[in-house]
């Protein structure tokens, strides 16, 4: 494998240097870059393991180039070695503050240099690939396995975000609380197998047919709720009829009409999850003994 440094040096003394060093390496590729646009164009074409910038590059500014990936997500843990010409603290100071991860005095022994590199670029694949797991365990922890939609816990986390901004700048959100009817019947019926199968594949349409910034969650059984953000108990009434008019035209299951009811409620002053989960199950209710509307918002 070969590891990409991005080299931020304009000085064409010690360029030389550098660049007959690393090119006698085999598994590392040095590309030198000398101005914004063509390190922007270098980042975006390819994948980066290091860079080492020198403090005499005149035609960009090595420490506004490590502020900027600094903020930004997928360079943030970069590695970030700064040669500089001489011992000036206060530099040194605002450069580690701002990201750098080594300054360097020139002149410095090359293979020293080399042994440094080396371990930067080890060290940040091993974070990396720590921060994928993390990742990957992240969306596994929010995800139920049957349905592969939110699970509860994570969708308690979203709600109470949710309400924490609604009670700080007035975002309103609503949610929709519905129910597969019938699962106790339909697993009796059809199996298991065709139960789980049929709440996967509403899960799964649900969650294409809503809108982006909805969130479908699995709740329990064959209970789900959709949170809602930026959405008042209107808009969501109108969201819940135009998803069961498209769920009531899916042939789930052959020859089996499969019923669905809604209960929805908009987040209220001195909510807490409980008490607008509850209202939400309320509606529910109220729509399970009302057998001329399947959608209640209260």
């Amino acid at each position: 494998m070969k590891y990409n440094i991005v080299l931020l040096n304009d000085n064409q003394d010690e360029l030389d240097s550098l660049t007959s060093f690393f090119d006698s390496l085999h598994d590392i590729e040095l590309e030198v870059v000398n101005s914004q646009a063509s390190f922007e164009a270098y980042v975006k074409g390819n994948h980066i393991h290091l860079i080492l910038a020198n403090e005499k590059c005149v035609a960009l500014d090595p420490l506004s180039i490590c502020q900027h990936i600094r903020s930004l997500s997928e360079l943030n843990f970069l590695p970030f070695i700064y040669i500089m010409k001489n011992d000036n603290l206060e530099l040194i100071k605002h450069a580690y503050e701002i990201g750098v991860n080594e300054c360097i005095k020139a002149p410095f022994n090359l293979d020293e240099l080399l042994l440094r590199i080396r371990r930067y670029i080890l060290n940040y694949e091993t974070l990396k690939k720590c921060l994928g797991q993390n990742e990957r365990l992240a969306i596994v922890l929010a995800t139920d396995q049957l349905t592969k939609v939110s699970n509860r816990m994570h969708l308690q986390t979203l709600l109470v975000q949710a309400i924490r901004e609604y009670e700080r700048y007035d975002r309103h959100f609503s949610v929709i609380y519905f129910q597969i009817n019938e699962m106790q019947k339909i697993n009796a019926m059809f199996g298991f197998a065709k139960g789980d199968k049929l709440l996967r594949d509403i899960a799964q349409f649900v969650a294409k047919t809503i809108r982006a910034s909805d969130v479908i969650a699995r709740w329990g059984g064959g209970d789900f709720v959709i949170l809602a953000p930026n959405t008042v108990l209107k808009d969501a009434n109108e969201l819940a009829v135009k998803l069961n008019s498209k769920l009531t035209q899916e042939n789930f299951i052959q020859s089996f009409q499969v019923k669905i009811h809604y209960g929805l409620t908009q987040v209220k002053k001195d909510d807490n999850i409980h008490s607008l989960v509850d209202r939400g199950k309320k509606a529910l209710q109220q729509s399970l003994d009302n057998h001329a509307r399947n959608i209640v918002a209260i």
